[in-house]
């Protein structure tokens, strides 16, 4: 049996920045060894791709981490992973962290997401987006501080088909600290 493997990701200067990207890096190949040991099918490659974005805005630095694999089936799976570390405190910060700071937050997110994917043709059914653009925190786990706003990712199946992809648009600044 093949196996493929190509991980890239960021060492920076930050100790408890590096540990958190290493932990998800580490689990993600781990998870795929231990499925990819089991002889499903023969003479077949699996594949792991681990590649990344970093952004910047103030004392915050994103990382975002794209996680694809093929174990078989019909298409890869894919994963994003977000982390932001907040450089002057040295800590890891979370979509919870953000809303202890501003309470309405999950609002004005649901309702510019909402805006921004209206007009989106890759958006048939409105249903899903609605759902998975909600006011509720778990639509809203994978997100970076960007140069002009908060950038926030939908992945497949959160708020379209798998066939139309992932989606990832970014909330001004201004829409959010009004």
């Amino acid at each position: 049996m093949n196996n493929g493997i190509q991980v890239i990701y960021p060492r920076t200067k930050y100790k408890v920045l590096n540990q958190a990207v290493y932990e998800v890096v580490q689990n993600s190949i781990m998870e795929f060894m231990n499925f990819a040991k089991e002889p499903i099918q023969e003479n077949f490659t699996y594949t792991l791709d681990i590649s990344h974005d970093e952004y910047s805005y103030q004392d915050y630095l994103s990382i975002i981490l794209y996680i694809s694999s093929y174990t078989g089936g019909a298409h890869p799976s894919h994963q994003i992973y977000s982390i932001v570390y907040d450089i002057s405190r040295d800590k890891i910060i979370t979509m919870q962290d953000l809303l202890l700071e501003k309470e309405n937050l999950l609002s004005i997110l649901s309702e510019e997401s909402r805006k921004i994917l209206s007009n989106n043709p890759k958006i048939t059914d409105s249903s899903l987006l609605l759902k998975g653009t909600s006011p509720d925190i778990s639509n809203y786990q994978i997100f970076a501080f960007a140069p002009t706003g908060i950038m926030i990712y939908f992945p497949e199946y959160q708020i379209a088909p798998y066939s139309s992809g992932a989606f990832k648009i970014v909330i001004p600044y201004t829409k959010i600290f009004e």
